[in-house]
């Protein structure tokens, strides 16, 4: 049975339409198991916001007293009184809200750091197998959009949600204690805001979700046009289908927010009509009180002062609500994906391996990519120090079989030992830590030369790394590079050339000490002068070692003791190059294609160039 995608994988594939898959309550609480990490801050921003709501709710009972026992009575030392009061009140409001403010801003950085070092960590843990079935775009969405949302509105919006809940209490009960009958006016609308809260927030979270997987979509495209602008530019007759591709995705993307904010255009309107039908009757009622001396004007002051005080919060906790549809729909997709178990991972005994010998054997491997086969009872032994070849058209199951030995994949059936140990019964450090793979595109970090490769052994110092530079007798490409081993190599190692990129590399990996090298195309996109470098740096690294060469050009074949020839995964040749040669077969048909290319290219003779 072939490998299926992960949970996440068919979740992308199959947008995000329908209901969600965790429920709501679910992520809440997950969120604020977050949150009371930091519970020290959480109680200093509780601390200063019932300080602040305590303010804002005396605040209007002053202005009462102000009212009627300072301006009605004409009482000069009472208006004084009140007036500093109110004064002082209001200044401590802005301390208690500074502090606050400051406290909540603390804690959405630090939960916004804690989700995106727990998805950098899950991504490392997270298997080969994943990364190549979801577009990178879609990963890094999670890293930025995603966290962004979940973060602002997890702290942010959250506490603030509770504050603002704790002050419409405040401000109900300080309306009960000044009038009952106003305050029963006043609820008399609350049930028109429940039921336009529950009609607008299921839609507004279908609509967000919708927007999130968006969001994803857009970011994976601009994501590989970016990265693949090279070949983009070099296909000048494909800008206008990438652009109509670009134009769609963000067209999409534009819809589905305008799906979601026109639920958001409605709230407001729609709850600023239900508080101005409340003021209305508060109005008419209120005008019935005092004309039959039933409530004084400061009452009613005050009693305004107290329905603003609870609306406004209303309508802040359903603008909120919205919110948090989208900051659910994000937290989903961050969940999901630090849920997403890798397939390849340590078994509960595993053990550290030590590769003395470095002795290799598939035995009766099956494996399959979903539905496509590509090894069925596969065997093969490399033997010690032995440099194997492989070669073969392209979907042979070359580059499978390297990652098959490096554990990346795990075969379906069958085993892969190396020095007659079952590589899954190892951890996949102490297996990688003792294999190297120098691929075709060799990755470079933004960073000198010489901490590019100090990254094959952490720790080495200067005088190691001058020696395997020395040792590979790459002192000629170095000497060329405007700073030597202290040049800057720019991101992706655009700076350099293949050949300097992939020098570079062996020497890392020359420093690393591996006791298996596995090199995947490691010469196929460089220049004959760099090649010649790039052969004799390989007899160098690979003495004493067992090597894979993995490569479409067969110059470097020359290199090995043994070549295998794979086709539709299967072994169909063996011997030496030039046992191969003289059996006429798959071997000998490449490596003739390839001479015959070579004469038209560069004038040589098949004679010549057998003899490198």
């Amino acid at each position: 049975m072939g490998m299926g995608p992960p949970p996440l994988i068919r979740y992308i594939r199959e947008g995000a339409e329908g209901k969600p898959k965790t429920p709501p309550l679910k992520i809440i609480a997950r969120l604020l198991r977050l949150i009371w990490k930091y519970k020290g801050k959480v109680l200093i921003f509780v601390l200063a916001a019932s300080a602040v709501l305590a303010l804002n709710v005396i605040g209007p009972y002053f202005v009462q007293k102000l009212v009627d026992e300072g301006i009605k009575a004409k009482n000069a030392n009472m208006l004084i009184f009140y007036v500093s009061i109110i004064a002082v009140i209001a200044i401590c409001a802005w301390i208690l809200g500074v502090i606050r403010s400051y406290s909540i801003n603390w804690l959405t950085q630090n939960l916004l750091y804690d989700l995106r070092l727990s998805l950098f960590a899950h991504s490392m843990e997270l298997d080969y197998a994943f990364f190549s079935s979801i577009p990178a775009g879609q990963v890094i969405s999670r890293f930025t959009s995603d966290v962004e949302a979940v973060g602002q509105t997890a702290t942010t919006g959250f506490i603030d949600a509770v504050f603002n809940a704790l002050t419409i209490i405040g401000a109900l009960i300080a309306m009960l204690s000044l009038n009952l009958e106003l305050t029963l006016v006043t609820l008399s609308t609350v049930p028109l805001i429940i039921v336009s809260v529950i009609f607008l927030s299921r839609r507004s979270y279908r609509a967000y979700r919708e927007v999130r997987a968006k969001v994803g979509e857009l970011t994976s495209n601009i994501e590989q046009t970016i990265s693949g602008m090279r070949i983009s530019q070099s296909f000048s007759d494909r800008d206008k289908e990438n652009l109509r591709h670009f134009e769609r995705v963000s067209y999409e993307t534009m819809r589905a927010n305008l799906r979601a904010t026109l639920v958001m255009a409605f709230t407001r309107p729609v709850l600023s009509i239900i508080r101005a039908i409340t003021i209305a009757l508060l109005v008419f009622y209120s005008g019935y009180l005092i004309i039959n001396g039933r409530t004084t004007i400061g009452t009613l002051i005050a009693f305004y002062s107290y329905v603003e005080m609870f609306f406004n919060p209303v309508i802040t906790l359903t603008i909120y609500y919205n919110m948090l549809q989208s900051a659910l729909a994000a937290a989903e997709r961050i969940f999901d994906y630090l849920e997403t178990k890798p397939s390849v991972k340590d078994s509960e005994n595993a053990i550290d391996l030590e590769i003395k010998d470095g002795e290799i054997l598939l035995d009766n491997v099956s494996f399959s990519y979903g539905e496509t086969k590509v090894f069925e009872n596969f065997n093969l032994k490399i033997n010690p120090g032995e440099i194997l070849a492989v070669v073969g058209p392209t979907g042979a199951g070359k580059t499978t079989l390297a990652n098959l030995i490096l554990r990346l994949y795990d075969p379906q059936e069958g085993r892969v030992l190396i020095d007659g140990v079952d590589i899954k019964t190892v951890k996949l450090k102490s297996l990688r830590s003792q294999i190297a793979l120098v691929p075709q595109e060799p990755i470079l970090f933004k960073d000198t030369i010489l901490e590019n490769i100090r990254y094959g052994k952490s720790g080495a110092t200067d005088e190691e790394i001058t020696k395997v530079i020395r040792d590979l007798g790459l002192e000629p490409i170095i000497e060329t590079l405007p700073d030597g081993l202290k040049t800057v190599v720019s991101e992706g190692g655009g700076n350099l050339s293949v050949g300097q990129r992939q020098l570079i590399n062996i020497a890392r990996t020359f420093l690393r000490k591996p006791k298996i090298i596995i090199l995947d195309e490691a010469t196929s996109s460089v220049d004959p002068y760099t090649e010649s470098l790039l052969q004799e740096a390989l007899k160098r690294l690979l003495k004493g070692r067992t090597c894979i060469i993995i490569s479409h050009r067969l110059s470097t074949t020359f290199l090995a003791d043994r070549v295998i020839v794979l086709d539709k995964g299967k072994i169909v040749e063996e011997g030496s190059h030039e046992e191969l040669l003289r059996k006429g077969g798959l071997y000998a048909k490449l490596y003739e294609l390839q001479i015959g290319e070579l004469i038209k290219i560069r004038g040589a003779s098949v004679e010549k160039y057998a003899q490198v």
